[in-house]
């Protein structure tokens, strides 16, 4: 219908390259802390994420519990009595605990040791986080696993074959995981009994039970008679108890809202500086609208102008940003900061793009509804 409207209402490069670098940098610090914050997230509940699907369905801890984190013992014979109730297929008692690593080079470091029985290894690590070796290597005397991006906490280039201690007592890896990675400290991964034998927890205790459960359907039901038959744990299923570790540790710390805090502060500064620099490019050329309006244009067909210029804003800028994301992923990959970006924050991402250049048009729209045609021969 006006095939020069383009012509007439194009922006000055200068302030077209500021709505540009506008969205790019909102949208990219927006990413930055989405995927820092979802990786901090696994990081904490990895005590869970770690444990082996296929046997871990409920969690049956202390009661007081409310961090995988910071599990308390308790008796091992409740593993026996956990599996006569209805429902359980099966029970795995494991051992969580602290402990000090020390290295040929004098350096020392703390880490915690994750064992279970050999070889259905419920609490972790499962085949998918095998970067080398194998699950069987575990079974072998003094073998523990660590984990390939851990080598900086442990200040030593750990190889499948490194020789350490740990309590004082020689250890060998025998087995090397990528991102089986724990929140505080690095997680090493061994059968119950060397578990014990590192730790020193007595065989009379446990720091959990995994509960396996192989109906969905039956979850629930579990939970529920195992929290009546033992009033001094709990039972979680897996998912619940990892959420509520997330929530507890980014409550306690504060850290959920200072992301949110970050976020939001990133989508409202984008949204209100891509606004008002539309709005200023709009202004000084609101005599070119004025002749759109005199020729014919109606104010639906302006809007619509509008709307498409802050759409290939919004594309372009979004590209951009996930090329630089991209770019940023990879390079703190190398460090051992995995960030992943997962196609429902790809998604998120590009409809908070939209929201922020799309909406931001708002007052550019707002602007041009009252402009008169008059106005082009003022």
């Amino acid at each position: 219908m006006f095939p020069t409207a383009y012509k007439f209402v194009r922006f000055e490069k200068s302030k077209s390259m500021g709505i540009l670098t506008a969205i790019i940098i909102s949208i990219y610090l927006i990413g930055i802390e989405l995927g820092m914050f979802f990786y901090l997230a696994n990081l904490i509940g990895g005590l869970v994420g770690n444990a082996n699907p296929e046997y871990a369905q409920v969690f049956v801890v202390n009661r007081q519990t409310e961090n995988v984190n910071q599990l308390s013992p308790f008796d091992v014979r409740w593993i026996n009595q956990l599996r006569s109730i209805e429902g359980v297929d099966d029970t795995h008692g494991f051992v969580i605990t602290p402990v000090t690593v020390k290295f040929s080079n004098g350096k020392d470091a703390p880490a915690m040791i994750v064992g279970s029985a050999f070889p259905t290894l419920a609490a972790g690590p499962y085949a998918g986080l095998v970067k080398a070796g194998s699950l069987n290597d575990l079974a072998a005397p003094e073998i523990v696993s660590t984990d390939f991006y851990d080598n900086k906490a442990l200040r030593y280039d750990v190889q499948r074959g490194t020789r350490f201690e740990i309590n004082g007592k020689a250890a060998t890896v025998g087995l090397t995981t990528r991102h089986a990675k724990g929140f505080n400290v690095p997680l090493l991964y061994t059968t119950l009994d060397k578990a014990r034998y590192f730790s020193g927890m007595s065989e009379t205790m446990v720091s959990g039970i995994i509960v396996t459960v192989r109906d969905p359907e039956m979850i629930g039901p579990v939970v529920e008679r195992i929290n009546r038959a033992a009033p001094d744990l709990k039972a979680w299923p897996a998912e619940k108890l990892r959420i509520g570790t997330i929530v507890n540790v980014m409550t306690a710390n504060n850290m959920g809202m200072s992301f949110a805090t970050l976020v939001i502060f990133g989508i409202i500064s984008g949204f209100f500086i891509i606004g008002l620099t539309m709005y200023s490019a709009t202004y000084d050329r609101i005599k070119d609208y004025g002749t759109l309006k005199a020729i014919g244009a109606s104010g639906h067909y302006i809007t619509r102008l509008v709307i498409a210029q802050s759409l290939i804003y919004a594309i372009t800028g979004f590209l951009v940003s996930l090329l630089l994301l991209v770019t940023s992923k990879i390079g703190m990959a190398r460090a051992g900061l995995i960030i992943s970006l997962t196609p429902p924050l790809l998604t998120f991402l590009f409809l908070m793009t939209l929201l922020i250049s799309v909406g931001s048009s708002y007052f550019s729209i707002n602007k041009l509804r009252k402009v008169e045609p008059s106005s082009v021969f003022r």
